[in-house]
């Protein structure tokens, strides 16, 4: 009996060093992949926050990113639209947000091309993450032009969907 006890505290052992490596390893891969971009910080916060990152290799690290940049893209395109439909018609107003609304849909999908380049083909994906980050511009660059003061929650999402993006694009052509 006192064998037995003995193997199954040894084996209840080894499996906890084992766990406690594998994490390690694994905050060590996310750690050193995030430090290659521009945004560490937001990287290393958006893959630990992820369930998917446990066991995840470079390339879903980098699909974790985007898939992440095209969850707060989508949710950018809604608030875009909840505030379009409180806007005074033919308003300057209504017209960035118009353009806000044009970007964000095709944000969405170079985000997804990209997302769906990771691994295939990294400068496809590079590609269409930097049109992307172009298109964020405008929906910025609408508001200035007619001199009308951005929504504080539209900047803060395009500055997380900016970031996103160009974390995900500096991972891709490392």
């Amino acid at each position: 009996m006192s064998m037995s006890f003995t193997m199954t505290r040894v084996v209840l052992l080894f499996l906890f060093v084992s766990s406690a490596l594998n994490y390690r390893s694994q905050a060590d891969l996310i750690d050193k992949t995030c430090m290659e971009t521009q945004y560490s910080g937001l990287c290393i916060s958006t893959l630990r926050s992820s369930r998917s990152s446990k066991g995840a290799d470079r390339d879903g690290l980098v699909r974790i990113i985007f898939q992440t940049g095209l969850a707060k893209a989508t949710s950018t395109l809604n608030l875009v639209n909840n505030l379009l439909k409180r806007a005074t018609d033919g308003s300057p107003l209504q017209e960035c947000l118009e353009t806000c609304a044009d970007v964000y849909e095709t944000i969405q999908i170079y985000v997804q091309d990209s997302l769906e380049d990771v691994g295939v083909n990294n400068n496809e994906a590079a590609d269409y993450g930097e049109k992307a980050e172009n298109e964020l511009q405008d929906c910025e660059q609408a508001f200035s032009e007619k001199n009308i003061k951005t929504p504080l929650p539209l900047v803060a999402n395009n500055n997380v969907v900016k970031q996103l993006v160009i974390i995900g694009t500096d991972l891709v052509v490392v």
